[in-house]
Order: C-alpha cells, then structure tokens, then sequence
C-alpha cells in the first residue's frame, strides 16, 4: 500500500472513533441543551472541561510522544513502554494523594468553591485517563487501530448512555447531586470503562527499569509539556476566562452560547484529531530521505484539502446544521453564535497545519523550539483574551484563536524551513483555503434570491463538486502514494 494511502486509511479506522465516536458524544448537546435548567449550567460544563485539559498534559508530561521517538532511535520499545508507564503511574499517584488532601482549595482553584464532588469527580476520569494514555500509544505504535477505535467507542458509548439516563430519568439514589455533578459522573464512569478493558495492556510493565533511560526521557519530553499547555492555553483558556472576566452570571451565559456554537466545528475538530492520531507514529517511523520530506508535502496538500472541505460544507449548510443541533431557541438569540462558526473552523483548520509543520522539531529533538513557539503563542493568547475579553466577549475569543493560531503556522514553517526543510506546496494549499472561502461568500452573496429550498441546495451541491474538481486539478504529483 502506498505510504500516503496507508496513513489515510489508519486515519480513516482512527476516525471510527474520533470522528463518528466524537459525532456521538456531540449529539449529547441536545440533551444537554434541552434538559440543563439554564445556559449557564451548559456554560459551566464547558468551563470545567476547559480547566481539566490543562491536567491531562501535566500528568501525561509528554512521554507518548518520547515513547515514539525512543523507538525511533533504536531503544526496545518494550522497555520504552514500561519506563513511561511505571513514570506516568508514580506520578498520578502522587498527584491523587495531592488532589484528596487539599481538596477544599482545588474547588476554589476550578472556580466553584465549595463543589468537592466536582473536584472528586474530575479526579477519577483524569486518573483514568491519564493512565490510558502509554496503552492507547502502544495501540497506535504497533498500528491497532481497530482495537485502539473499539476502546475508545466503548468510552463514548458509556459516556452517552449514563448521560441520557442521568438526565433524562435521574436515578433516585442520585437524586441530590447536581446535573452539573451527573454528567461528570458519567465522564468519570467512562474513563474506568476505557481503562478497564485497556488493564492488561497498561500492567504489562515488567521490565527491568532503566534511570539512565528515563532521564534521558523527561529531558526529551519536559519542553513537550510547554507545547502541550500552550496548546491547550489557545484552544480552551478562552472559556476559563470568559468566567473569570465577565460578571457571574454572564460568564456562565457567555460560555454556554460560546461552548454550543464551537460544538459545530465538530467535523473539523474530529478530523485534525484523528489525522494527528495516525500521522504522529507515521511521521516516526518514516526514515530519513529526500521522498520522505516529499511525502510529508504531499500529505500538508491532502489535509488541507479536506480541510477546506469540511469547512466549506459546514458553511453551506450551517443554518440546518445549527437549528438540527441545538433545539433550545434561548441560544438563538445571541446573534454572534452563528457569526463565530466560520471563524473557528478556519481557526481548526490552522491547528492541523501548525501539527503538520511541527514535524521538523519532533524528528529534529528542538523541541525547546517547538516550546517556545507554542509559548509564544500562549501569551499572545492570554494577553489578547485578558484585553479584549471584557469588551467583545466570545467573539473576541473566536477571533484571537485564529490569528494565533496562523501566527504559531508562519513561525513553524518559517522555523521548519531552517531546521527541517520541506518542499511544501504554499501556492496550492493557499488556493484551496480561499476557494473554500470564495465559495462561501458567494453562497452568501446570492443564496438570499433563491425562491425555494431546493434551488438552494443544488446550488450547494454543485459548489461542493467544484470544490472537489479543484483538489482534484491541483494534486501534486506524486511516488509511493
């Protein structure tokens, strides 16, 4: 099988449960929409998964991505396995008995003091989660994944199923917990299912322990952890703060339009997702050659093609997309809902580009550069949200999430083409993003004179085959693909 095609159809099998997993998990907005008393109680969902993916880097401190470039170097990947696995179980449970001993102050710290169930629940699926996460890495290193998108489809599938029951028909013994606390229940719960069926995988550590090795490890790893949070800091501190820097209740209000409309971004933000799942241990195992560096071209050209695909389909179609979705009309009446769509599709677009031009400091071991280009975009981040937060609200969030992330894209390149060059096609990739754009607004401009509903959506139609017809022209030529 060629290379290209072999990555796209791991990307494909990774997308069973990315994309159709996360698709499930997304259809949980309606419930949530419909039966949370208030969009704030949305809002607040929203503002403590935000806070918790600031966790699930610290405790994984990058050694998923070590444990690739370990084996990459010669190591035996057995012994790399079980030097991150024993590393990351010593580590989560010291930060456990941490959690439990100042759990009054970790409420405090989350923004709901007082709420210790949120605390203790959050804790459970961040444990499990992070103790799955060496496991899911073997599972995409030895190429599994089928047995890698069946687990996580077992994660989602408990995850809805409890969420429907405790929502819909809450269970008398569970009858005093908030619904905020019932659906992290349900999270919590999903997280020992994973781990569950990933236990004989994860205790398969017994290997002798190298010191030598780990530290060379963490000193591989340690900047990973400033990448990670930077990344986390661009895609989910916006909805910390919106809380933070707005009065109470129009914080939580605020995240609840907010948190509902980036929900319709979910096809891009589950595409990048499993391309990154596949293409991380694919860019690994490549070896070094001038085709190599071809290749890794020729794959930015499809990314970005379906890409601009999906954000030109979503667009199109964005009024159905919206109204099938989100059932509750009180998230209608903020106009800016449907107005920030667009602007963090194209801003998720520009962070599977910055995942792909980020190669060259994962095979290059820079990855304090690679740090401090994802620091840097932390801060303008942060400083950005702090100023403009209390005057424009999500909106402005929507907007400093693209131009940071097209900043982090021009420094990765500009830093790729010194360290790592690659033959990347900008003429072509530049074209298909704003076709995808111009196809947009001329839908805009004359979608409103259409009479029917019909008219409309053959208009749809045919703009999306031209779009195709345009990938199709441009390919790169290209061998072993």
């Amino acid at each position: 099988m060629g290379i290209i095609k072999k990555l796209a159809s791991q990307t494909a099998i990774y997308g069973i449960s990315s994309m159709l997993g996360r698709f499930i998990n997304f259809l949980l907005v309606i419930p949530h929409t419909q039966n949370l008393k208030t969009v704030g109680a949305f809002g607040d969902i929203t503002a403590i998964f935000a806070f918790m993916a600031f966790f699930n880097i610290i405790l994984s401190y990058g050694m998923d991505t070590a444990y690739f470039n370990f084996i990459r170097k010669g190591h035996d990947g057995k012994q790399v396995y079980a030097i991150s696995q024993k590393s990351i179980i010593a580590s989560t449970v010291f930060f456990t008995a941490f959690v439990l001993l100042f759990g009054e102050r970790s409420s405090e710290i989350m923004g709901f003091p007082g709420n210790l169930e949120y605390v203790y629940c959050c804790l459970i699926f961040l444990v499990f989660d992070t103790l799955s996460v060496m496991p899911f890495s073997r599972l995409r290193y030895e190429e599994k994944p089928l047995k890698f998108a069946l687990i996580k489809m077992a994660n989602i599938g408990v995850n809805v199923l409890l969420n429907l029951w405790f929502l819909t028909s809450t269970p008398e013994f569970l009858s005093g917990y908030s619904q905020v606390t019932l659906i992290l229940l349900a999270n919590a719960a999903a997280s020992i299912t994973s781990f569950m069926l990933l236990a004989p995988l994860a205790f398969r550590i017994n290997v002798n322990f190298d010191h030598k090795l780990l530290k060379q490890m963490l000193q591989y790893a340690w900047p990973l952890i400033f990448v990670g949070l930077a990344g986390i800091v661009n895609e989910t501190l916006d909805r910390n703060l919106l809380k933070r820097l707005l009065p109470s209740a129009e914080g939580s209000y605020q995240n609840g339009i907010y948190g509902a409309f980036y929900k319709l971004t979910m096809v891009m933000t589950m595409f990048v997702q499993a391309f990154r799942f596949a293409a991380v241990p694919f860019f690994f195992k490549q070896k070094e050659s001038v085709e190599t560096r071809q290749v890794y071209a020729n794959v930015m050209y499809w990314f970005i093609g379906v890409c601009s695909f999906i954000f030109l389909s979503s667009m199109l179609f964005i009024d159905e997309l919206a109204r099938l979705f989100i059932k509750n009309a009180a998230y209608f009446e903020d106009k800016d809902g449907l107005y920030v769509v667009p602007i963090l599709l194209m801003a998720n677009l520009f962070l599977g580009v910055y995942y792909n031009l980020s190669v060259w400091y994962q095979l290059s071991n820079k990855t304090k550069t690679g740090a401090l280009v994802a620091a840097s975009g932390a801060i303008i981040t942060i400083v950005s949200n702090l100023v403009f937060i209390p005057a424009y609200g999500f909106v402005a969030c929507a907007w400093i999430t693209l131009i940071v992330y097209f900043i982090m894209c021009v420094a990765a390149y500009l830093l790729g083409h010194y360290y790592y060059k690659v033959p990347y096609y900008l003429d072509k990739y530049s074209i298909l993003i704003l076709s995808s754009l111009g196809l947009w607004a001329l839908q805009n401009t004359f979608g409103s004179h259409f009479i029917v509903k019909w008219q409309q959506i053959l208009t749809n139609m045919l703009f999306l085959a031209l779009f195709l017809l345009i990938i199709w022209m441009l390919q790169p030529k290209r061998k072993n693909a």
